[in-house]
């Protein structure tokens, strides 16, 4: 009678490895989706940003009390 094998994927050397592996391979997958998320917006981003820097410019303009010195 022979004693039985343990499979090659259990073993405790192994298994570590396995994790590292896996847990690398979700990290590359989440920053690969979130740097494209931009790319997929396309030129709304590029109007978004625009419009930030418009609103800006008329808070501080509201701010400083119109167009010159009174």
């Amino acid at each position: 009678m022979t004693a039985p094998k343990k499979q090659t994927g259990t073993e405790s050397g192994r298994a570590w490895r396995i994790w590292i592996f896996w847990i690398f391979a979700g990290v590359a997958l989440l920053l690969l989706v979130l740097e494209h998320r931009a790319h997929v917006l396309g030129w709304g981003l590029h109007g978004l940003l625009g419009l930030c820097v418009v609103l800006l410019y008329l808070v501080v303009r509201a701010d400083s009390g119109g167009d010159g010195p009174r």
